[in-house]
């Protein structure tokens, strides 16, 4: 794909339109287009895995969810650093459960 089409398929990515729709759009725009699914869903992972900014997928995620005032804990395995569980919600609906819980923490 040239830039011009690469930019298409982030620019559709970015606004939420399916891979195959994304094809579609592609195909119509430019005839002569040589592609096949797989390289938009490669592009598109490109594209996500860039989003991470060398973050772990994870880490991005805490990041998220820290940036956008949601509450949350994680639990990390005893052998290793990996995350095992995640807890988030909204911080209104946390201080709503402490305020109304009917169980213990």
């Amino acid at each position: 794909m040239n830039t011009d089409q690469l930019v298409m398929v982030e620019s559709l990515h970015r606004a939420g339109v399916k891979p195959q729709e994304i094809e579609a759009a592609l195909r119509e725009k430019f005839p002569r287009v040589q592609l096949v699914i797989k390289d938009i869903y490669n592009h598109t992972a490109k594209i996500r895995k860039d989003g991470l900014l060398g973050d772990t997928p994870m880490k991005a995620l805490e990041n998220f969810l820290a940036g956008n005032s949601f509450t949350f804990y994680t639990r990390e395995s005893d052998t290793d650093d990996r995350t095992e569980e995640i807890f988030f919600c909204y911080s209104k609906s946390h201080k709503m459960w402490h305020a109304f819980r009917g169980v213990d923490d």
